[in-house]
C-alpha cells in the first residue's frame, strides 16, 4: 500500500481518504489538508479569551472586527484572542447498528472514524489534548503526545457498529471523562431518539463545553433512487417494508430536508455547532465547515 500522504490537489475527492486503511495516516493527511490555507485556528469557541486589539489587515476574519471602535475612531481594529492552553478535545462516536449502512463510498461509521482521526491530529497540532470514548471499556483520557493520537486512531480502528445503543445514555456516561471544560466533538446519524441526544448535548453546552455535532447520513437516506422496488429495513430491529420508491421519492426528500433543518435549528438554539453531511461528501470540506 502506498503510505504517502494524499496530495493536496486530490483531497476534495471524498474517496481519497476512504481508500486508505491506516487511520493514523488518514488522520495526518486530513489534518494537513484541512489546515492548508487556514489563516485562523479551528475549534474556536467561548473558551477563547480577549487579549488585545491591532489594526485591521486584509484577510482578517470580519467577525473579529470591533465595530464600536470603528464608530468612535473611524479606523478598523481586529480583536486578538489568547486561547486557553491545552484544552481537552473529547471525541465521541455513535457506534449503533445504523452507522453500518453503506450505499455511498463508505459506511457512516467508517466516515465518522476518519473524521475523528483527522480531528485528533488537528487538536494536537493546535496544542490541545484529544481524548476518546467509544464505550465504557474503550476510553483514552486527554493527552497531547503523538503516541497518544496514534492510540486514538488504533482504538477507532478496532470499533464496529452493532446493537441499538442509546446515544443519550452514552453521552451521560461520558461525563466522567469530560470533567474539565473543553471541546466536545460528537458524530452520529441522529436517527434514533434524536431529541434525547440533543438534550444531552445541550447539558454539556450549559456546563461550559464548546459542543460540535456532526450528522453523517448515507446518500440513500437523503434521497431515494428514481425507480424500482426497494426493501426498507430498520437497521437496529430489522423491521422490513417493501415498496416502490418513485411514488414517495419527492415527499421523502422533502421530509428529510425538513427534519435536517429542524435538527440544525434545535442544535444552534442551544449554542451547539452543527453540520450535516453525507458519506458522498468530501471529508476535508466537512471538517473545515464543521470545525471552522
Amino acid at each position: 500500500m502506498n503510505t504517502a500522504t494524499p496530495a493536496a490537489h486530490a483531497v476534495e475527492d471524498p474517496e481519497v481518504f476512504l481508500a486508505i486503511d491506516d487511520l493514523d495516516l488518514v488522520g495526518r493527511g486530513l489534518a494537513d489538508a484541512v489546515w492548508h490555507g487556514q489563516h485562523q485556528s479551528l475549534l474556536r469557541g467561548p473558551g477563547v479569551e480577549f487579549h488585545s486589539h491591532r489594526p485591521y489587515q486584509a484577510g482578517d476574519d470580519l467577525r473579529r472586527v470591533n465595530w464600536s471602535l470603528l464608530a468612535r475612531h473611524h479606523r478598523l481594529y481586529t480583536r486578538e484572542s489568547r486561547a486557553e492552553s491545552r484544552r481537552p478535545v473529547y471525541l465521541l462516536l455513535d457506534t449503533s447498528a445504523s452507522m453500518s449502512i453503506h450505499h455511498g463510498p463508505s459506511s457512516k461509521l467508517q466516515y465518522g472514524k476518519r473524521a475523528l482521526a483527522g480531528a485528533a491530529h488537528l487538536a494536537r497540532r493546535q496544542g490541545d489534548a484529544p481524548a476518546l470514548r467509544l464505550s465504557a471499556e474503550m476510553v483514552l483520557p486527554p493527552r497531547s503526545s503523538a503516541d497518544h493520537v496514534s492510540g486514538i486512531c488504533a482504538m477507532l480502528t478496532q470499533t464496529s457498529a452493532s446493537g441499538a445503543s442509546s446515544m443519550a445514555d452514552e453521552l451521560r456516561a461520558a461525563r466522567d471523562l469530560c470533567r474539565q471544560r473543553g471541546f466536545l466533538l460528537f458524530i452520529s446519524d441522529f436517527l434514533d431518539n434524536e431529541q434525547d441526544t440533543l438534550a444531552e448535548l445541550a447539558v454539556y453546552r450549559a456546563q461550559g463545553h464548546d459542543v460540535f455535532a456532526l450528522q453523517v447520513l448515507d446518500p440513500m437516506e437523503v434521497a431515494l433512487p428514481e425507480g424500482g422496488d426497494f426493501d426498507f429495513i430498520e437497521p437496529e430491529n430489522h423491521t422490513r417494508l417493501r415498496t416502490a420508491a418513485e411514488p414517495i421519492r419527492v415527499a421523502y426528500a422533502r421530509k428529510v430536508a425538513e427534519w435536517r433543518a429542524s435538527l440544525r435549528h434545535q442544535a444552534e438554539s442551544h449554542g451547539i455547532r452543527w453540520h450535516s453531511t453525507t458519506t458522498a461528501d468530501s471529508l476535508v470540506t466537512a471538517l473545515r465547515t464543521w470545525l471552522a
